[in-house]
């Protein structure tokens, strides 16, 4: 079991779970990623949800989970399950409006994903 700290700051836990994808280990990619979507959901108070613009920051991070588990879960997928994707991850991002830094942040969370499920794909492939 990992230590709790690893999940005390988002940006960690989500390098944290990067790794793990990198490393081939989907067990722990996905423990780590439903680890931080508890720790968001548990800092969600009545003060911090009366407002869409006091709760952002949470949202955010769980748009980017939320996005980093559809990605590796398609991973090596069909074609037709890819395009699916594609459609929900374009409308995902089109939710965001003008929020241009966050729409910047979650295409870099996209692009790392992505990279490390078909390198982790491809690698299983050529073995």
């Amino acid at each position: 079991m990992r230590s709790p700290d690893i999940t005390g700051d988002f940006n960690i836990g989500v390098g944290s779970a990067l790794c793990a994808l990198r490393l081939g280990n989907k067990d722990e990619f996905r423990n780590t990623i439903h680890d931080l979507q508890l720790s968001v959901a548990k800092s969600l108070t009545v003060n911090s949800v009366t407002s869409l613009q006091s709760c952002h920051e949470s949202i955010l991070k769980l748009h980017a989970l939320t996005e980093m588990e559809l990605i590796s879960d398609c991973g090596g997928n069909e074609n037709s399950s890819l395009a699916c994707i594609h459609d929900v991850l374009n409308r995902r991002l089109d939710v965001l409006g003008g929020y241009i830094a966050d729409k910047q942040y979650l295409l870099g969370l996209r692009r790392a994903t992505m990279e490390l499920t078909c390198v982790h794909f491809c690698h299983r492939m050529s073995i």
